[in-house]
């Protein structure tokens, strides 16, 4: 009876095995954590010196630029301000997203509409 209920066992391990997933590595979230608080921090993280170089200049471009126009742009009654702020955090959700889809492929994987998928 030992052995047929060690058999047994072993032959539900061995099924149980190929139904455990592989965990996706964290890297390439904090990849794109680290690009969206500062735009060009994740492409850089990734080895990608000149479009790390890109994304945080353009930002501090959007910043600067941004701000000295809405200074100088006449608005009666309400501030553009808030647009400097909106534009730079879809520029910044669009680094945070690069950075993470590239970390994404330097690590074998792609989002796929079911979730993760291994590429060959």
């Amino acid at each position: 009876m030992k052995i047929v209920v060690a058999a047994l066992a072993a032959v539900v391990g061995l099924s149980m095995g190929g139904w455990a997933q592989r965990e996706p590595n964290p890297i390439p979230l904090i990849h794109g954590i680290a690009s969206f608080a500062i735009p060009g921090l994740g492409q850089y993280l990734n080895a990608e010196y000149n479009k790390a170089l890109v994304h945080f200049a353009v930002d501090v471009a959007l910043i600067v630029g941004g701000g000295y126009l809405a200074s100088m742009l006449p608005h009666p009654g309400f501030s553009l301000y808030w647009g400097v702020g909106l534009v730079h955090t879809l520029w910044a959700l669009y680094s945070g997203w690069d950075a993470y889809t590239v970390a994404l492929r330097r690590e074998g994987l792609t989002l796929s509409p079911g979730g993760f998928a291994l590429r060959f």
